[in-house]
Formats: C-alpha cells, sequence, structure tokens
C-alpha cells in the first residue's frame, strides 16, 4: 500500500523522545513480568487441578481461578498502557523521522497506529512501519533519498518482530485451548508449557524492544535537527525563505 507523497510537516517542529521512550521501557518491562506471572498461574491451574482429582477439594479450584482471573486482568491493563505509550512514542518519532528525510514511508502516518490493530496485516506492517522510521532516523541516510522501502532492514528489529510474534501466536493458541468449554488437566498441562515459552519469547522481545526504542532516540538525537526542505535550496518549498514553525 504505497503512502502520499511526502509533505512538510509544516505543524510541528522536532522533539527528543526519551522520556516517551523511557515509559514506553519501564511499561513494556511491566509487561514482561505480567506474562511470567500468568505463566505462573498456569501451571497453579494446573497442580490445582490434578489435586482437585484426587482430593475433591473444590476450595483449591476456587483460588486457583481467583489468581487467574486477577492476574489476567493486570496482565491486560499493563498491555493496553505498555501499547498505548509505546504508540505514542512510535507516532512521535515517526513525525521527527519525516522531518530529517524526504524519503517516502511505506504507509502514510495513520498506519502507525492502524497497523496494529488491523487484522492479519498486523503481522509484517508494524515492522515496515520501524523499519522506514530507523532508516530515516539514521544519520547515514541522505536527506533527500527518494524512497525508504530500498533501505535494508535492521537485524535488531527483524529480531524483536520475530520473537514478538512468536511470543503472541502462542499466548492466543494456549488462551484458546482453556476456552473450549471445560478444560481437561492436560489440556492445562499443555496451555502452561505454551504460555512458559511465550513469555520466554515475549521476555526476549522486551529486551529487544528496549534497545529499539533506545537506538532509535539515540539515533535522532545524533542527528542535526536540520529539515530535508531547508538544505537544497535553503527556501520552504511553499512559503519562500524558510523558518522553523512557532512553538
Amino acid at each position: 500500500m504505497p503512502s502520499r507523497p511526502p509533505q512538510p510537516p509544516l505543524d510541528r517542529w522536532f522533539s527528543s523522545e526519551q522520556a516517551m521512550g523511557l515509559a514506553a521501557s519501564i511499561l513494556i518491562g511491566l509487561v514482561t513480568v505480567m506474562g511470567w506471572a500468568t505463566a505462573w498461574s498456569d501451571w497453579h491451574s494446573y497442580a490445582a487441578l490434578k489435586t482437585y482429582e484426587e482430593t475433591r477439594n473444590e476450595r483449591l479450584l476456587n483460588q486457583a481461578d481467583l489468581i487467574s482471573g486477577s492476574l489476567g486482568i493486570v496482565a491486560a491493563l499493563a498491555l493496553f498502557a505498555a501499547a498505548v505509550v509505546f504508540i505514542v512514542w512510535l507516532w512521535r518519532v515517526r513525525w521527527n523521522a519525516e522531518m530529517f528525510c524526504k524519503g517516502e514511508h511505506r504507509f502514510t502516518r495513520g498506519w502507525v497506529l492502524g497497523s496494529w490493530i488491523c487484522p492479519v496485516v498486523n503481522l509484517w506492517y508494524p515492522k515496515w512501519v520501524v523499519d522506514d522510521i530507523v532508516a530515516a532516523s539514521d544519520p547515514r541516510t541522505p536527506p533527500l533519498t527518494p524512497t525508504l522501502r530500498v533501505i535494508p532492514g535492521t537485524r535488531l528489529v527483524w529480531a524483536w518482530w520475530l520473537t514478538w510474534v512468536v511470543g503472541l501466536v502462542l499466548d492466543n493458541i494456549a488462551q484458546r485451548s482453556v476456552l473450549d468449554g471445560l478444560p481437561q488437566l492436560s489440556e492445562l498441562r499443555t496451555n502452561a508449557v505454551m504460555s512458559s515459552i511465550s513469555a520466554l519469547s515475549t521476555t526476549a522481545a522486551a529486551v529487544l524492544a528496549v534497545i529499539l526504542v533506545q537506538r532509535i532516540n539515540d539515533l535522532q538525537m545524533r542527528r542535526p535537527w536540520t529539515p530535508w526542505w531547508a538544505r537544497e535550496p535553503a527556501q520552504h518549498p511553499l512559503n519562500g525563505p524558510w523558518q522553523p514553525p512557532a512553538r
């Protein structure tokens, strides 16, 4: 899906996103902790059901259900908060990227959000969005580069995205396995195993995401804050002599 021809974003100026990136990193860490807590609760539910089959003590089952439900709610809230802050950070560094480099992004700015919420394409569109932001933010990319899609993606982005997708898919499979009617002991064990693997993959993705956030912030802080349209010639393309917009 091609983007519109790039236009100078005249309604804002460069901004440092270090603070927003730090907030996103902290929340990503919290999501990781909750992922392991959820995996533990799945093993606890498995152990409770196994004990119930031997003792018929329903108190253990009720307690396991309460723990699992409570942790599930907290994990969902942590994931929502992390997603919101991360996407806000991504939106803002995309603005910076559009001013650093004229190069055409693969998607319009609205896809910074849309790429995460549209089914199916959310398995690869967000990676392309990040690839273009990294390419435009890199000081080695010429400001008048015509398109960003020809710049190869980095190994960091590839590693982050693959580990994230693996963790996401495994987590969805695990959750569906216990939603299909009354779970059996073998199903709970399978669910606990997959939750643990998902937590491991998500942890790797979280570490890589924090590194990626720092990498993009560092690239944007190292690159001179000069908009691409002020370079050749040093005139605003629409309104005569170029001047930075008022804050």
